[in-house]
């Protein structure tokens, strides 16, 4: 019955996921059609596409759990271009990023003769962040904060968690800009991460992403009684994500 409930939560946050990134599509084709009658620059949005690998580390005798997949992003960046002529840097981002794939990593022993765990894995991470700063010379440095949250099911395994980071990020060079970016939570659950774009090709950049987080598992082979088991959430991507306007 337990598997049944993790699997009908699975399922409902999968959906809440979709309307979430359907709803931020919605938003920005209205943003793009009403910045396009006023002639404003449409790149809105930014997207990524690349390779994730998520785990579920620190759970003592059992083995970490280990899932790898696609991984897709799409940020949407609407104040910091309603702010582009103001004196100071900004930059926002209306984020949503998923990585599905299967289960990388031995699977577990069922409570019962005959159980298997499930070779799924999913993960995701979305919220919002607004930063600004200066820019003198080719370099830009920005601060601000954000809220995000998580969701890590690995072969039923689940973990999950919402935090308020403080974030900088610092921009080396002109439109085609190195870009730093890094993270660590003032409130909620424990989370730092940090993230490199290089550029590579035209608008395109090479990325690459990690970020961790602390909280609680729910294995998939606990017991109906049994307790929850403190784990960390671990996330890297690799991949190629198109260039923010500046």
């Amino acid at each position: 019955m337990r598997k049944i409930a993790t699997a009908r939560v699975c399922i409902a946050r999968t959906g809440m996921l979709v309307k979430g990134i359907a709803c931020v599509l919605g938003v920005t084709l209205v943003a793009a059609g009403a910045a396009r009658a006023q002639g404003v620059d449409l790149r809105i949005a930014t997207g990524q596409f690349g390779y994730g690998f998520a785990r579920i580390a620190g759970l003592g005798s059992v083995p970490d759990q280990v899932a790898r997949g696609f991984n897709a992003r799409l940020d949407v960046h609407i104040v910091s271009l309603m702010l582009r002529n103001l004196p100071v840097r900004t930059y926002d981002a209306l984020f949503g990023d998923v990585t599905y794939g299967s289960l990388a990593s031995d699977t577990l022993h069922g409570l019962f003769s005959g159980d298997v765990q499930p070779r799924h894995g999913l993960s995701y991470l979305y919220g919002y962040q607004f930063l600004a700063g200066v820019e003198r010379g080719g370099v830009a440095v920005l601060g601000g904060l954000g809220w995000q949250e998580f969701y890590h099911d690995i072969g039923g395994s689940t973990m999950s968690g919402t935090s308020t980071p403080l974030i900088a990020r610092v921009e080396i060079g002109g439109r085609r800009a190195i870009v730093v970016t890094g993270w660590k939570s003032v409130s909620g659950a424990a989370t730092v991460g940090a993230r490199v774009d290089v550029p590579f090709f035209r608008r395109l950049n090479l990325t690459a992403m990690y970020w961790q987080s602390d909280g609680m598992a729910d294995l998939w082979s606990r017991g109906a009684n049994d307790p929850l088991s403190p784990a960390k959430a671990r996330m890297l991507v690799v991949g190629v994500r198109s260039a923010e306007i500046r």
